[in-house]
């Protein structure tokens, strides 16, 4: 489901993994009138934006191991498995083309060494 035409070669990797996203979330959250608005204008609004911008980093979440027990010693760093790595990467693509899309975000959600998503 596309709800603009193809923007060409032009168009970031960024752009393209937040429309997917925006289009997962409306195939699985979206109200028949944000639907219709995505399908008709290719826009949501920045609610909706934040909202797929948080499914994205929950979706790192939901891979993301507990941190070890305190009672349990120290802890070799370990390497983040690859479904983890590939979920950070889709939440920084999504965040960082909503933005390119100029949807407003809560810096909370945008990626960076200061920011909680990141």
């Amino acid at each position: 489901m596309t709800a603009e035409p193809e923007h060409g070669p032009a168009e970031s990797a960024d752009v393209r993994e937040a429309r997917r996203a925006i289009d997962e979330h409306m195939g699985r959250a979206g109200t028949d009138e944000e639907l219709a608005r995505w399908k008709d204008s290719g826009r949501i609004d920045d609610r909706v934006a934040e909202e797929v911008a948080r499914a994205a980093w929950d979706a790192v979440q939901d891979v993301t191991p507990p941190p070890p027990s305190p009672r349990s010693g120290p802890v070799e760093k370990s390497v983040p498995s690859p479904q983890r790595a590939e979920r950070h990467r889709r939440a920084v693509a999504v965040a960082r083309g909503l933005r390119e899309l100029g949807y407003h975000l809560d810096e909370t959600l945008l990626p960076g060494p200061d920011m909680a998503a990141g």
